[in-house]
C-alpha cells in the first residue's frame, strides 16, 4: 500500500478549481459532473439541465457505491449516507424549481460545487487511493456488502 503521508502531502491535482484523483473512471465521471455545472449555470433550459444533474448524479453514486461493495471499501456506509444527502437535496430543488422557485437552482450551482469539492478531496480521494493500491479482500465478508 503506498504511503498514506504521501498521499496527504501531494493531495488531489485541483490547479484549476476541478479535482482530478489520479482513478481514470472517477476522474472521468467526476469531469461529466463539472461539465453538467457547467450546462445548469449556462443558457439552456435549467429544467432540462437540472435533470440531466439529477439524473448524473444516480450515476455517479451508483457507480462508486458499486466500486465499494465489490472492494468492502471501509468508510462505504459514511459515503453513501453523502451520496444519498445530496441527492435528496437535488431532488428537492427540482421539486420546488418546478414549483415555480427558480432561485433554487441558483443556490444549487453555487452551493453544491462547494460540497462536491470537500467531497471529492476526502471521500473519494479515499476511495480512489483504495482502488488504486488494490484495497480489500472479499467484499461478502464486509457489512458494505449487504447495502
Amino acid at each position: 500500500m503506498a504511503d498514506p503521508m504521501e498521499f496527504a502531502a501531494a493531495g488531489p491535482d485541483a490547479s484549476d478549481g476541478r479535482i482530478e484523483l489520479g482513478h481514470a473512471p472517477m476522474d472521468a465521471i467526476h469531469r461529466e459532473f463539472y461539465d453538467c455545472m457547467d450546462a445548469l449555470r449556462g443558457p439552456d433550459d435549467r429544467a432540462e439541465s437540472l435533470l440531466a444533474l439529477h439524473e448524473h448524479l444516480l450515476r455517479h453514486f451508483a457507480q462508486e457505491e458499486h466500486w465499494m461493495r465489490e472492494t468492502a471499501f471501509p468508510a462505504c456506509a459514511c459515503h453513501a449516507r453523502e451520496h444519498e444527502m445530496a441527492l435528496g437535496v437535488v431532488s428537492e430543488v427540482r421539486r420546488r424549481h418546478d414549483a415555480g422557485d427558480a432561485e433554487i437552482v441558483d443556490r444549487l450551482a453555487e452551493e453544491l460545487p462547494q460540497w462536491f469539492a470537500v467531497h471529492a478531496s476526502a471521500m473519494d480521494a479515499a476511495l480512489a487511493e483504495y482502488l488504486r493500491t488494490g484495497g480489500g479482500s472479499s467484499a461478502a465478508a464486509h457489512p458494505c456488502a449487504a447495502t
